[in-house]
Protein backbone atom coordinates (compact mmCIF):
# COMPACT_ATOMS: atom_id res chain seq x y z
CA UNK A 1 0.00 0.00 0.00
CA UNK A 2 1.16 3.40 -0.66
CA UNK A 3 -0.01 4.69 2.73
CA UNK A 4 3.74 3.12 4.23
CA UNK A 5 5.48 5.30 1.64
CA UNK A 6 3.59 8.45 1.66
CA UNK A 7 4.32 7.73 5.89
CA UNK A 8 8.06 7.18 5.07
CA UNK A 9 8.34 10.66 3.27
CA UNK A 10 6.13 13.03 5.77
CA UNK A 11 8.96 11.16 8.29
CA UNK A 12 11.74 12.06 6.26
CA UNK A 13 10.59 15.72 5.21
CA UNK A 14 10.19 16.28 8.93
CA UNK A 15 13.87 15.05 9.73
CA UNK A 16 14.68 17.16 7.02
CA UNK A 17 12.59 19.84 9.07
CA UNK A 18 13.92 20.01 12.32
CA UNK A 19 17.72 19.17 10.91
CA UNK A 20 17.08 22.39 9.11
CA UNK A 21 15.53 24.22 12.30
CA UNK A 22 18.92 23.23 13.98
CA UNK A 23 20.66 24.85 11.76
CA UNK A 24 19.11 28.02 11.79
CA UNK A 25 18.69 27.82 15.86
CA UNK A 26 22.19 27.70 15.89
CA UNK A 27 23.37 30.21 13.42
CA UNK A 28 24.63 32.13 16.51
CA UNK A 29 26.33 29.64 18.26
CA UNK A 30 30.33 30.03 18.40
CA UNK A 31 31.82 27.16 16.96
CA UNK A 32 29.00 25.55 15.84
CA UNK A 33 28.73 22.89 13.00
CA UNK A 34 26.14 22.70 10.45
CA UNK A 35 24.10 18.98 9.76
CA UNK A 36 23.29 18.00 6.45
CA UNK A 37 20.31 15.20 6.38
CA UNK A 38 21.21 12.13 4.03
CA UNK A 39 18.73 10.04 2.24
CA UNK A 40 17.74 6.34 0.83
CA UNK A 41 15.18 4.73 -1.35
CA UNK A 42 13.72 1.80 0.38
CA UNK A 43 12.47 -1.35 -1.65
CA UNK A 44 10.99 -4.06 -0.43
CA UNK A 45 13.02 -7.25 -0.79
CA UNK A 46 13.14 -11.30 -0.61
CA UNK A 47 15.30 -14.07 1.73
CA UNK A 48 16.50 -14.49 -1.90
CA UNK A 49 17.65 -10.55 -2.37
CA UNK A 50 16.26 -7.97 -3.86
CA UNK A 51 13.55 -7.53 -5.51
CA UNK A 52 12.85 -8.13 -9.21
CA UNK A 53 13.23 -5.76 -12.15
CA UNK A 54 9.85 -4.63 -11.83
CA UNK A 55 9.87 -3.86 -8.28
CA UNK A 56 8.14 -0.78 -6.91
CA UNK A 57 9.72 1.45 -4.34
CA UNK A 58 9.01 1.46 -0.50
CA UNK A 59 9.56 5.15 0.46
CA UNK A 60 12.54 6.70 2.05
CA UNK A 61 14.28 6.68 5.16
CA UNK A 62 17.06 9.16 6.69
CA UNK A 63 20.53 7.37 6.23
CA UNK A 64 22.66 9.65 8.32
CA UNK A 65 22.67 13.19 9.29
CA UNK A 66 26.04 14.44 9.00
CA UNK A 67 27.97 17.48 10.33
CA UNK A 68 29.80 19.69 8.23
CA UNK A 69 33.06 21.03 9.38
CA UNK A 70 33.88 23.70 7.14
CA UNK A 71 35.81 26.42 9.61
CA UNK A 72 33.13 29.40 10.51
CA UNK A 73 33.79 33.13 10.31
CA UNK A 74 36.68 34.93 12.50
CA UNK A 75 34.95 37.17 14.73
CA UNK A 76 36.91 39.52 16.80
CA UNK A 77 36.72 40.61 20.34
CA UNK A 78 37.68 42.59 23.44
CA UNK A 79 37.97 39.88 25.46
CA UNK A 80 41.92 38.21 25.42
CA UNK A 81 40.35 34.37 26.58
CA UNK A 82 38.54 34.46 23.59
CA UNK A 83 40.44 31.59 21.23
CA UNK A 84 39.66 30.76 17.67
CA UNK A 85 41.34 28.16 15.87
CA UNK A 86 42.96 29.19 11.85
CA UNK A 87 43.14 25.57 11.00
CA UNK A 88 41.57 21.86 11.20
CA UNK A 89 42.11 21.87 15.13
CA UNK A 90 40.09 21.03 18.07
CA UNK A 91 40.30 22.44 21.42
CA UNK A 92 40.87 19.49 24.19
CA UNK A 93 38.38 19.53 26.71
CA UNK A 94 38.39 17.39 30.28
CA UNK A 95 34.11 16.20 30.48
CA UNK A 96 35.49 14.32 33.15
CA UNK A 97 34.31 10.75 32.32
CA UNK A 98 35.81 11.38 29.09
CA UNK A 99 37.73 14.21 26.69
CA UNK A 100 35.46 15.90 24.06
CA UNK A 101 36.92 18.70 21.43
CA UNK A 102 35.59 22.02 20.72
CA UNK A 103 35.93 24.66 18.31
CA UNK A 104 33.99 27.40 20.19
CA UNK A 105 36.60 29.05 22.20
CA UNK A 106 34.68 31.79 24.35
CA UNK A 107 36.57 30.47 27.53
CA UNK A 108 36.54 31.63 31.10
CA UNK A 109 38.67 31.41 34.38
CA UNK A 110 37.06 29.73 37.15
CA UNK A 111 37.17 30.74 40.95
CA UNK A 112 40.72 28.78 41.37
CA UNK A 113 42.19 30.13 38.12
CA UNK A 114 41.58 27.05 35.38
CA UNK A 115 40.75 27.93 32.07
CA UNK A 116 37.05 26.29 31.75
CA UNK A 117 34.27 26.68 28.66
CA UNK A 118 30.65 28.00 29.79
CA UNK A 119 29.59 24.64 31.31
CA UNK A 120 32.46 24.08 33.58
CA UNK A 121 34.45 21.94 31.35
CA UNK A 122 38.36 22.04 32.27
CA UNK A 123 40.17 23.83 29.28
CA UNK A 124 43.83 21.18 28.49
CA UNK A 125 47.11 21.78 27.88
CA UNK A 126 50.76 22.15 28.84
CA UNK A 127 51.00 24.37 32.17
CA UNK A 128 54.78 25.82 32.81
CA UNK A 129 56.85 25.72 35.79
CA UNK A 130 59.31 28.90 35.64
CA UNK A 131 58.39 29.97 32.22
CA UNK A 132 59.41 25.76 30.73
CA UNK A 133 56.32 24.49 29.11
CA UNK A 134 55.99 20.60 29.87
CA UNK A 135 55.13 17.71 28.31
CA UNK A 136 52.16 16.55 30.49
CA UNK A 137 48.76 17.24 28.83
CA UNK A 138 46.76 18.59 32.20
CA UNK A 139 44.29 21.52 33.38
CA UNK A 140 45.17 24.66 32.06
CA UNK A 141 45.61 26.77 35.01
CA UNK A 142 46.68 30.54 35.59
CA UNK A 143 48.59 31.22 38.24
CA UNK A 144 47.32 34.72 40.26
CA UNK A 145 50.25 35.05 42.35
CA UNK A 146 52.20 38.01 42.43
CA UNK A 147 56.00 37.78 41.22
CA UNK A 148 58.57 38.84 43.34
CA UNK A 149 61.63 41.73 42.52
CA UNK A 150 64.34 40.81 41.08
CA UNK A 151 67.77 42.80 41.44
CA UNK A 152 69.86 44.00 38.51
CA UNK A 153 72.55 41.69 38.04
CA UNK A 154 73.68 42.50 34.70
CA UNK A 155 73.48 45.24 32.48
CA UNK A 156 73.79 46.27 28.54
CA UNK A 157 75.09 49.19 27.10
CA UNK A 158 75.34 50.20 23.75
CA UNK A 159 76.35 53.70 22.98
CA UNK A 160 77.26 55.77 20.19
CA UNK A 161 79.21 58.46 20.94
CA UNK A 162 79.80 61.38 17.91
CA UNK A 163 83.05 61.31 16.36
CA UNK A 164 82.77 65.06 16.58
CA UNK A 165 82.67 65.08 20.35
CA UNK A 166 86.02 67.16 21.73
CA UNK A 167 88.10 67.05 24.84
CA UNK A 168 88.01 70.68 26.86
CA UNK A 169 89.32 72.77 26.03
CA UNK A 170 90.03 71.59 22.56
CA UNK A 171 92.88 70.66 20.67
CA UNK A 172 94.10 73.20 18.93
CA UNK A 173 95.51 71.60 15.07
CA UNK A 174 96.76 75.27 13.40
CA UNK A 175 100.16 76.67 13.48
CA UNK A 176 100.75 78.82 16.45
CA UNK A 177 100.83 82.42 15.85
CA UNK A 178 100.89 84.97 18.47
CA UNK A 179 98.30 87.21 16.45
CA UNK A 180 95.96 84.39 15.95
CA UNK A 181 94.15 84.10 19.53
CA UNK A 182 92.29 80.92 17.93
CA UNK A 183 95.82 79.16 17.93
CA UNK A 184 96.25 79.34 21.93
CA UNK A 185 93.72 78.83 24.76
CA UNK A 186 95.43 81.15 27.35
CA UNK A 187 99.08 83.20 28.31
CA UNK A 188 101.53 84.37 30.82
CA UNK A 189 104.23 87.12 30.88
CA UNK A 190 107.49 87.70 32.43
CA UNK A 191 109.44 90.92 32.58
CA UNK A 192 113.18 90.02 32.26
CA UNK A 193 115.96 92.67 32.19
CA UNK A 194 118.55 92.05 29.25
CA UNK A 195 122.77 92.52 29.80
CA UNK A 196 122.00 96.46 28.99
CA UNK A 197 119.67 96.35 31.81
CA UNK A 198 117.27 97.05 29.51
CA UNK A 199 113.45 95.83 30.73
CA UNK A 200 111.93 92.80 28.07
CA UNK A 201 108.09 91.30 27.67
CA UNK A 202 108.33 87.57 28.17
CA UNK A 203 104.73 86.15 27.23
CA UNK A 204 104.20 82.11 27.18
CA UNK A 205 101.32 80.74 25.17
CA UNK A 206 99.32 77.89 25.97
CA UNK A 207 97.93 76.00 23.38
CA UNK A 208 95.46 72.53 23.90
CA UNK A 209 98.06 69.19 22.66
CA UNK A 210 96.50 65.99 21.38
CA UNK A 211 97.08 64.50 24.75
CA UNK A 212 94.72 65.08 27.80
CA UNK A 213 95.17 68.15 30.44
CA UNK A 214 98.30 68.67 28.14
CA UNK A 215 99.60 71.88 26.19
CA UNK A 216 101.78 72.83 23.91
CA UNK A 217 103.95 75.96 25.23
CA UNK A 218 105.41 78.65 22.87
CA UNK A 219 106.78 82.00 23.96
CA UNK A 220 107.97 85.47 22.46
CA UNK A 221 110.08 88.16 23.30
CA UNK A 222 108.56 91.32 22.75
CA UNK A 223 106.48 89.72 20.56
CA UNK A 224 108.90 87.62 18.68
CA UNK A 225 109.17 84.04 18.18
CA UNK A 226 112.95 83.89 17.16
CA UNK A 227 115.87 85.83 17.76
CA UNK A 228 118.33 87.52 15.75
CA UNK A 229 119.49 84.04 14.15
CA UNK A 230 116.01 82.73 13.77
CA UNK A 231 116.46 80.39 16.34
CA UNK A 232 113.18 80.12 19.11
CA UNK A 233 113.78 81.81 21.94
CA UNK A 234 111.53 78.43 23.61
CA UNK A 235 112.32 74.92 21.65
CA UNK A 236 109.65 72.74 21.55
CA UNK A 237 108.11 72.12 25.17
CA UNK A 238 105.25 71.04 26.73
CA UNK A 239 103.20 71.34 30.15
CA UNK A 240 100.92 68.75 31.31
CA UNK A 241 98.89 69.46 34.53
CA UNK A 242 96.43 67.71 36.84
CA UNK A 243 92.59 67.66 35.82
CA UNK A 244 90.30 70.26 38.18
CA UNK A 245 89.72 67.15 40.61
CA UNK A 246 92.94 65.88 42.02
CA UNK A 247 92.89 63.58 43.88
CA UNK A 248 96.04 61.05 42.49
CA UNK A 249 99.24 60.62 43.70
CA UNK A 250 101.20 60.18 40.93
CA UNK A 251 104.82 60.37 42.62
CA UNK A 252 104.17 58.15 45.09
CA UNK A 253 105.31 60.60 47.50
CA UNK A 254 102.07 60.11 49.55
CA UNK A 255 100.77 62.84 48.76
CA UNK A 256 97.98 63.71 46.33
CA UNK A 257 98.67 66.24 43.94
CA UNK A 258 96.50 69.04 43.51
CA UNK A 259 93.60 70.55 41.01
CA UNK A 260 95.36 71.80 38.20
CA UNK A 261 99.03 71.10 39.33
CA UNK A 262 101.45 71.04 37.21
CA UNK A 263 102.52 67.19 36.98
CA UNK A 264 105.43 67.46 34.08
CA UNK A 265 107.48 70.20 31.86
CA UNK A 266 109.62 69.07 29.64
CA UNK A 267 110.76 68.93 25.39
CA UNK A 268 108.64 65.97 24.43
CA UNK A 269 105.55 64.77 25.23
CA UNK A 270 104.97 62.85 28.37
CA UNK A 271 104.63 59.16 29.23
CA UNK A 272 103.56 57.64 32.39
CA UNK A 273 107.08 57.52 33.59
CA UNK A 274 107.10 61.63 32.91
CA UNK A 275 104.33 62.08 35.27
CA UNK A 276 105.48 59.46 37.45
CA UNK A 277 109.32 60.92 38.51
CA UNK A 278 107.41 64.24 38.53
CA UNK A 279 109.79 65.46 35.70
CA UNK A 280 109.90 69.62 35.62
CA UNK A 281 112.13 71.25 33.47
CA UNK A 282 111.69 75.26 33.60
CA UNK A 283 111.10 77.29 30.86
CA UNK A 284 114.49 78.84 29.64
CA UNK A 285 114.21 81.85 27.40
CA UNK A 286 117.38 82.26 25.45
CA UNK A 287 118.32 84.27 22.66
CA UNK A 288 120.13 87.83 21.33
CA UNK A 289 117.84 90.61 19.99
CA UNK A 290 118.95 93.44 18.52
CA UNK A 291 122.83 92.45 19.29
CA UNK A 292 122.06 91.97 22.92
CA UNK A 293 121.81 88.44 24.77
CA UNK A 294 118.18 87.76 26.49
CA UNK A 295 117.92 85.01 29.22
CA UNK A 296 115.31 83.83 31.73
CA UNK A 297 113.59 81.34 33.87
CA UNK A 298 110.12 80.54 34.56
CA UNK A 299 109.83 77.98 37.01
CA UNK A 300 107.20 75.40 37.58
CA UNK A 301 105.93 77.19 40.79
CA UNK A 302 105.54 80.03 38.80
CA UNK A 303 103.46 78.66 36.02
CA UNK A 304 99.77 79.64 35.56
CA UNK A 305 97.70 76.60 36.05
CA UNK A 306 94.56 76.31 33.14
CA UNK A 307 91.82 76.75 35.28
CA UNK A 308 90.22 79.14 33.21
CA UNK A 309 89.90 77.07 30.03
CA UNK A 310 89.42 73.36 31.20
CA UNK A 311 87.00 71.45 31.75
CA UNK A 312 85.39 71.89 35.27
CA UNK A 313 85.30 69.02 37.83
CA UNK A 314 82.92 65.98 36.78
CA UNK A 315 79.17 66.91 38.21
CA UNK A 316 76.37 64.71 36.34
CA UNK A 317 74.05 67.77 37.07
CA UNK A 318 75.78 69.99 34.77
CA UNK A 319 76.68 69.03 31.02
CA UNK A 320 79.42 71.38 30.50
CA UNK A 321 81.52 68.64 32.67
CA UNK A 322 80.95 65.74 30.16
CA UNK A 323 80.33 65.24 26.11
CA UNK A 324 77.46 62.35 27.02
CA UNK A 325 74.97 61.32 29.97
CA UNK A 326 72.04 59.32 30.24
CA UNK A 327 70.13 57.97 33.12
CA UNK A 328 68.33 54.43 33.62
CA UNK A 329 66.52 52.94 36.39
CA UNK A 330 67.80 49.45 37.80
CA UNK A 331 66.34 47.49 40.73
CA UNK A 332 67.59 46.20 44.47
CA UNK A 333 66.35 43.12 45.56
CA UNK A 334 63.55 44.63 47.50
CA UNK A 335 62.37 45.95 44.25
CA UNK A 336 62.84 49.50 45.10
CA UNK A 337 64.15 51.49 41.95
CA UNK A 338 67.71 53.21 41.88
CA UNK A 339 68.60 55.76 39.16
CA UNK A 340 72.02 54.74 37.38
CA UNK A 341 73.62 57.34 35.82
CA UNK A 342 76.37 56.97 32.94
CA UNK A 343 78.86 60.01 31.35
CA UNK A 344 81.47 59.84 28.93
CA UNK A 345 84.46 62.78 28.89
CA UNK A 346 86.35 62.70 26.08
CA UNK A 347 89.85 62.74 27.01
CA UNK A 348 92.32 63.70 24.82
CA UNK A 349 92.39 62.84 20.50
CA UNK A 350 93.00 59.29 20.99
CA UNK A 351 89.29 57.99 20.74
CA UNK A 352 89.41 58.03 24.39
CA UNK A 353 86.70 58.68 26.85
CA UNK A 354 86.48 58.66 30.78
CA UNK A 355 83.08 56.47 31.93
CA UNK A 356 81.76 57.81 35.14
CA UNK A 357 78.53 55.92 37.01
CA UNK A 358 76.41 57.60 39.77
CA UNK A 359 73.16 55.89 41.55
CA UNK A 360 70.78 58.05 42.43
CA UNK A 361 73.03 61.24 41.76
CA UNK A 362 76.10 59.80 44.24
CA UNK A 363 79.59 58.47 42.48
CA UNK A 364 80.24 56.71 45.64
CA UNK A 365 78.66 54.65 48.69
CA UNK A 366 80.09 53.88 52.11
CA UNK A 367 81.06 50.22 52.29
CA UNK A 368 79.46 48.48 55.35
CA UNK A 369 82.32 46.16 56.01
CA UNK A 370 85.25 48.83 56.01
CA UNK A 371 83.42 52.24 56.29
CA UNK A 372 85.59 53.78 53.28
CA UNK A 373 84.02 55.71 50.77
CA UNK A 374 84.15 53.51 48.03
CA UNK A 375 83.48 54.29 43.97
CA UNK A 376 80.31 52.56 42.33
CA UNK A 377 82.93 52.67 39.04
CA UNK A 378 86.36 52.85 39.44
CA UNK A 379 88.56 55.80 39.30
CA UNK A 380 90.15 56.07 35.73
CA UNK A 381 88.21 53.84 34.19
CA UNK A 382 88.16 54.79 30.35
CA UNK A 383 87.00 53.41 27.15
CA UNK A 384 88.38 53.50 23.91
CA UNK A 385 87.28 53.37 19.89
CA UNK A 386 89.92 52.60 17.25
CA UNK A 387 90.13 54.62 13.67
CA UNK A 388 87.10 52.99 12.61
CA UNK A 389 84.78 53.42 15.19
CA UNK A 390 84.51 50.51 16.80
CA UNK A 391 84.81 49.59 20.60
CA UNK A 392 88.48 48.34 21.28
CA UNK A 393 87.38 47.63 24.81
CA UNK A 394 87.23 49.37 28.45
CA UNK A 395 90.54 50.24 30.56
CA UNK A 396 91.88 51.23 33.96
CA UNK A 397 94.70 53.91 33.89
CA UNK A 398 94.51 57.12 31.26
CA UNK A 399 97.69 57.91 29.42
CA UNK A 400 99.90 60.06 30.06
CA UNK A 401 99.24 59.66 34.10
CA UNK A 402 98.72 55.96 34.07
CA UNK A 403 99.20 52.69 31.99
CA UNK A 404 96.09 51.59 30.52
CA UNK A 405 95.44 48.07 31.62
CA UNK A 406 92.51 45.80 29.64
CA UNK A 407 89.68 45.32 32.17
CA UNK A 408 86.03 43.84 32.42
CA UNK A 409 84.11 46.64 33.58
CA UNK A 410 81.91 46.05 36.96
CA UNK A 411 79.86 48.32 38.42
CA UNK A 412 80.38 47.62 42.49
CA UNK A 413 77.41 48.62 45.57
CA UNK A 414 74.47 49.33 43.03
CA UNK A 415 72.16 47.52 45.26
CA UNK A 416 71.94 49.21 48.36
CA UNK A 417 70.82 46.00 50.13
CA UNK A 418 73.72 43.69 48.93
CA UNK A 419 76.56 46.48 48.80
CA UNK A 420 79.01 43.23 47.81
CA UNK A 421 77.41 42.46 44.33
CA UNK A 422 79.14 42.84 41.23
CA UNK A 423 77.18 43.66 38.36
CA UNK A 424 78.55 43.07 34.66
CA UNK A 425 78.37 46.54 31.97
CA UNK A 426 78.90 44.74 28.94
CA UNK A 427 79.84 47.82 26.22
CA UNK A 428 79.69 45.15 23.29
CA UNK A 429 78.22 46.95 20.16
CA UNK A 430 79.16 50.33 20.80
CA UNK A 431 80.73 52.67 18.23
CA UNK A 432 82.16 56.69 18.00
CA UNK A 433 80.53 57.21 14.47
CA UNK A 434 79.79 60.41 13.41
CA UNK A 435 76.30 60.39 14.73
CA UNK A 436 74.38 61.90 17.64
CA UNK A 437 75.49 60.87 20.61
CA UNK A 438 72.88 57.50 21.60
CA UNK A 439 72.54 54.76 23.70
CA UNK A 440 70.55 51.89 24.25
CA UNK A 441 70.17 50.34 27.93
CA UNK A 442 68.87 46.92 29.12
CA UNK A 443 68.93 45.79 32.37
CA UNK A 444 67.47 42.31 33.93
CA UNK A 445 65.89 43.67 37.50
CA UNK A 446 62.38 44.32 37.86
CA UNK A 447 60.08 45.34 40.73
CA UNK A 448 57.79 43.21 42.19
CA UNK A 449 54.40 42.87 40.41
CA UNK A 450 50.71 41.55 40.35
CA UNK A 451 48.88 39.91 37.63
CA UNK A 452 47.62 42.37 35.32
CA UNK A 453 46.32 39.97 32.38
CA UNK A 454 46.84 37.21 30.35
CA UNK A 455 46.59 36.70 26.64
CA UNK A 456 47.45 33.61 24.35
CA UNK A 457 49.52 34.08 21.30
CA UNK A 458 49.11 32.23 17.25
CA UNK A 459 51.80 29.66 19.42
CA UNK A 460 48.57 28.87 21.44
CA UNK A 461 51.81 30.55 24.71
CA UNK A 462 49.23 32.17 27.00
CA UNK A 463 51.29 34.57 28.58
CA UNK A 464 50.72 36.47 31.34
CA UNK A 465 51.50 40.69 32.03
CA UNK A 466 52.23 42.46 35.58
CA UNK A 467 52.15 45.37 36.76
CA UNK A 468 55.89 46.06 36.32
CA UNK A 469 56.22 45.41 32.85
CA UNK A 470 57.06 41.65 33.11
CA UNK A 471 55.34 39.41 31.24
CA UNK A 472 55.77 35.58 32.11
CA UNK A 473 54.53 32.21 30.31
CA UNK A 474 52.01 30.21 32.34
CA UNK A 475 51.40 27.40 29.52
CA UNK A 476 50.08 26.68 26.28
CA UNK A 477 47.00 25.41 24.94
CA UNK A 478 46.61 21.75 23.69
CA UNK A 479 44.69 21.07 19.96
CA UNK A 480 43.40 17.82 18.40
CA UNK A 481 43.14 16.41 14.86
CA UNK A 482 41.26 13.32 13.90
CA UNK A 483 41.89 10.61 11.38
CA UNK A 484 38.00 11.79 10.20
CA UNK A 485 36.23 14.18 11.55
CA UNK A 486 33.01 12.80 9.97
CA UNK A 487 33.39 10.05 12.91
CA UNK A 488 32.88 12.89 15.65
CA UNK A 489 30.22 12.13 17.73
CA UNK A 490 28.01 15.08 19.16
CA UNK A 491 28.39 15.89 23.01
CA UNK A 492 26.20 19.20 23.08
CA UNK A 493 27.74 21.91 24.41
CA UNK A 494 28.96 22.34 20.97
CA UNK A 495 31.86 19.52 21.79
CA UNK A 496 31.60 16.25 20.11
CA UNK A 497 33.71 12.67 21.40
CA UNK A 498 35.70 10.62 19.52
CA UNK A 499 34.48 7.60 18.10
CA UNK A 500 35.68 4.04 16.31
CA UNK A 501 34.75 5.65 13.22
CA UNK A 502 37.00 8.74 13.98
CA UNK A 503 40.12 7.30 15.24
CA UNK A 504 41.86 8.65 18.46
CA UNK A 505 42.55 11.93 18.86
CA UNK A 506 46.33 13.26 17.90
CA UNK A 507 46.97 15.63 20.75
CA UNK A 508 49.90 18.14 20.29
CA UNK A 509 50.22 21.94 19.96
CA UNK A 510 49.31 25.00 17.64
CA UNK A 511 51.24 25.62 14.95
CA UNK A 512 52.90 22.58 14.45
CA UNK A 513 52.02 20.29 12.02
CA UNK A 514 47.82 20.40 10.42
CA UNK A 515 46.87 21.54 13.84
CA UNK A 516 46.43 25.37 12.80
CA UNK A 517 47.55 28.52 14.81
CA UNK A 518 45.81 30.17 17.11
CA UNK A 519 44.01 33.68 17.02
CA UNK A 520 43.57 35.33 20.29
CA UNK A 521 40.86 37.68 21.37
CA UNK A 522 38.63 36.02 18.81
CA UNK A 523 35.82 33.21 18.32
CA UNK A 524 34.79 31.27 15.54
CA UNK A 525 31.22 31.92 13.99
CA UNK A 526 28.75 29.33 13.52
CA UNK A 527 29.42 27.93 9.50
CA UNK A 528 25.37 28.08 8.96
CA UNK A 529 24.66 29.96 5.90
CA UNK A 530 21.06 31.39 6.49
CA UNK A 531 20.50 31.76 3.01
CA UNK A 532 20.65 28.26 1.95
CA UNK A 533 19.10 27.10 5.21
CA UNK A 534 15.84 29.33 4.14
CA UNK A 535 16.04 28.02 1.02
CA UNK A 536 16.14 24.00 2.71
CA UNK A 537 13.33 25.04 4.71
CA UNK A 538 11.03 25.96 2.08
CA UNK A 539 12.33 22.68 0.62
CA UNK A 540 11.56 20.73 3.53
CA UNK A 541 8.10 22.48 3.69
CA UNK A 542 7.10 21.00 -0.44
CA UNK A 543 7.91 17.58 0.35
CA UNK A 544 6.27 17.13 3.48
CA UNK A 545 3.44 19.06 1.25
CA UNK A 546 3.76 16.75 -1.36
CA UNK A 547 3.59 13.32 0.50
CA UNK A 548 0.69 14.63 2.86
CA UNK A 549 -1.00 14.83 -0.47
CA UNK A 550 0.43 11.34 -1.08
CA UNK A 551 -1.61 10.12 1.72
CA UNK A 552 -4.79 12.13 1.08
CA UNK A 553 -5.23 9.84 -1.94
CA UNK A 554 -4.24 6.61 -0.91
CA UNK A 555 -7.39 7.54 1.72
CA UNK A 556 -9.33 8.43 -0.95
CA UNK A 557 -8.85 5.59 -3.34
CA UNK A 558 -9.09 3.01 -0.22
CA UNK A 559 -12.39 4.73 0.44
CA UNK A 560 -13.85 3.94 -2.99
CA UNK A 561 -13.11 0.32 -2.78
CA UNK A 562 -14.62 0.37 1.16
CA UNK A 563 -17.83 1.89 -1.22
CA UNK A 564 -18.24 -1.13 -3.50
CA UNK A 565 -21.13 -2.81 -2.91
Amino acid sequence: MGFNTALSGIKASADYLSVTGNNIANADTTGFKKSRIEFDDLYNTSVLGAGSGNSIGSGVSVSKVSQEFSAGNISYTDNNLDLAVDGSGFFVLDSGIAQSYTRAGNFKLDENGFLVTNTGSNVLGFNAVDGVVGGNLEDLKVPTDRIPPEPTTTMGLKVNLDSKNEDIPAFIKADFDPLNPDTYNFTQTQGVADGNGKTHIVTYYYSKSELPNTYKVNATVDGNLTDDTGAAFLGETFATFNSAEGGTDYNGDGTEEQPFELLYLGATEPGEADIATGTKTPLAIAGTLGGVAIASALTPAEMREPSAVAREVFDPLSPETYNYGNTRTVFDSLGETHTLGYYFIKQGENNTYELRVTLDGEESYTDPLTGEDTRYLEKNTTVSFDAAGNLLGSYRGLPPFGVAQPITLEISGIDPTNRGQITPLDLTGSTQFALNNTDNFDQNGFSAGELQGVSFDSDGFLMANYTNQQTATLGQIALATFDSTDGLMPSGHTSWLASKGSGPADIGRPNTGTFGKIQGGALEESNVDLTSELVALIEAQRNYQANSKTLETENTVTQTIINLR
